[in-house]
């Protein structure tokens, strides 16, 4: 069990290198959209997530993890690719960020199944608490630009 708590973790901080990598992208393609703050806001909650379980991680395994998803790396060039041919750039990346909330999410969800470590079971909670408000503030903005 305790092999699958630590493989969930390791999903769950690639998803969200994947988000940090994303948004930093998505904020430098918008630049001048009035989007840069809402999601200077979601990288800043990634990366308070990433602290949050980063040393947790080393306190157990003796290092961090660093990687990015497969899924994750796909998903930016789509976007990138769209935003390339579609005439609303900023819908193109509003919408895939609003999808790699709901697998954000997701993944938070099959980590706390796997997790057996109350340090981890915590962590995960907070971080639960506020990707789901991250998730929220995204559909919503896709509502606005749809």
């Amino acid at each position: 069990m305790a092999n699958n708590e630590i493989t969930a973790i390791r999903d769950l901080i690639k998803v969200l290198n994947d988000g940090v990598n994303f948004y930093t992208d998505a904020k430098i393609e918008l630049k001048g959209s009035g989007y840069e703050s809402v999601f200077q806001e979601m990288i800043d909650v990634r990366q308070n997530a990433l602290v949050r379980l980063q040393p947790l991680l080393y306190a157990r395994e003796g290092d961090v993890e660093e990687g990015n998803t497969i899924e994750g790396s796909l998903r930016k060039t789509y976007a990138d690719l769209l935003a390339k041919i579609k005439s609303s750039k900023s819908k193109t990346y509003i919408v895939q960020l609003e999808e790699l909330e709901d697998r954000t999410l997701e993944t938070i969800k099959k980590a706390q199944q796997e997790v057996v470590s109350i340090d981890f079971n915590i962590a995960l909670n907070y971080i639960l608490v506020s990707m789901q408000e991250c998730h929220n503030r995204m559909r919503a903005l896709k509502r606005n630009v749809a």
